[in-house]
């Protein structure tokens, strides 16, 4: 079982918008280039189909940047929430924080709290403003931590 600490938590990143975001300026470049190209000569056909071709490459990653950013927005802020709730946490329970880790990188009801050698299943109210806390006895306790 994968356990994330609280450094992972409120640090974490994501790398494919990055990796889309670049590739997505890229392409644009490259329309640009073969639209100057293009206009330069007029006659050879090959650089206008070389733009048309940048053109819908830059149109696909367009649309993979943009629907990957929809699903991390809405990732992050769940990630957020989490990280909130572990600091809060780390402060109710007055656990060390280099100790605390959890099994979820998002706030969900079920998930296991590792304070040092000791679990702790967390059960969220429905609302998620509360949560109680009950101690549990893995079955494979080989717990792998994610700093």
């Amino acid at each position: 079982m994968t356990f994330y600490s609280l450094d992972y938590l409120v640090h974490q990143n994501n790398i494919t918008n990055k990796v889309y975001l670049t590739l997505l300026i890229v392409t644009f470049i490259a329309v640009g280039i073969g639209l100057i190209a293009s206009f330069r000569h007029r006659f050879n056909m090959r650089y206008r189909d070389l733009t048309i071709i940048a053109f819908l490459a830059f149109l696909f990653f367009a649309g993979l940047t943009y629907n990957n950013l929809q699903n991390t927005q809405t990732q992050n802020s769940q990630q957020n929430e989490m990280a909130a709730f572990a600091k809060g946490y780390a402060k109710d329970q007055k656990a060390k924080k280099s100790e605390l880790s959890f099994n979820s990188t998002t706030l969900q009801d079920g998930m296991i709290a590792k304070e040092g050698n000791k679990f702790y299943q967390i059960t969220l109210s429905k609302d998620q403003k509360s949560y109680s806390r009950t101690q549990v006895y893995l079955i494979n306790a080989k717990a792998e931590v994610a700093k």
